[in-house]
């Protein structure tokens, strides 16, 4: 069987109940990886988590829309700098990807939720750049960040609590999955 097929079955057996170990030893070894193969179970988002942890999503989604606008206020400044049409590409290039991450939420994407974990963890050095200058505003701005990273990881764990850190669980070899 190809990828498409396999998660196709992943998702069939999955929201049919049957537990996510059994889901794992029988499609092991037909077609995909096994790496690929827990990928696809840990990305899973059941219905029951999705449904009890929506409000968490909620104030995600609505936090991406205010970075949106941010982003948009920001890249239009920096567009007009560039020429009079720039102004108007800029804001929505910008806004494009906090716009990204909140379609991805609100869908409940593992990717939206392991990309902004990872690009995070990039930019968080970025962000202490101008604390000799302006030490507050670098500290606020830092808070900020660490406190979107950890709410995102936070709910990221309530919806797909099989993920370690951007991978599925391993322990001694063996992937393991929660209920």
């Amino acid at each position: 069987m190809n990828k498409k097929e396999i998660q196709a079955q992943v998702t069939d057996l999955l929201s049919s109940g049957v537990p996510k170990s059994e889901v794992f030893a029988k499609l092991s070894g037909q077609g995909v990886k096994d790496s690929q193969l827990a990928h696809f179970i840990a990305s899973y988002a059941d219905p029951f988590r999705c449904d009890t942890h929506d409000g968490k999503i909620n104030i995600l989604i609505t936090i991406m829309f205010i970075q949106a606008l941010f982003a948009a206020l920001l890249g239009f400044g920096i567009g007009a700098k560039i020429g009079p049409n720039a102004k108007w590409i800029t804001p929505l290039l910008i806004a494009a990807i906090p716009l990204l991450f909140a379609w991805g939420f609100y869908k409940y994407r593992a990717w939206a939720f392991n990309a902004y974990i990872l690009l995070s963890i990039v930019q968080l050095p970025r962000s202490l750049e101008g604390f000799t200058s302006s030490p507050i505003a670098t500290s606020i701005g830092f808070a900020i960040s660490v406190g979107m990273f950890a709410y995102v990881w936070y709910v990221r764990e309530k919806i797909f609590p099989d993920f370690a850190f951007i991978t599925p669980k391993k322990t001694k070899g063996k992937y393991i999955f929660g209920s």
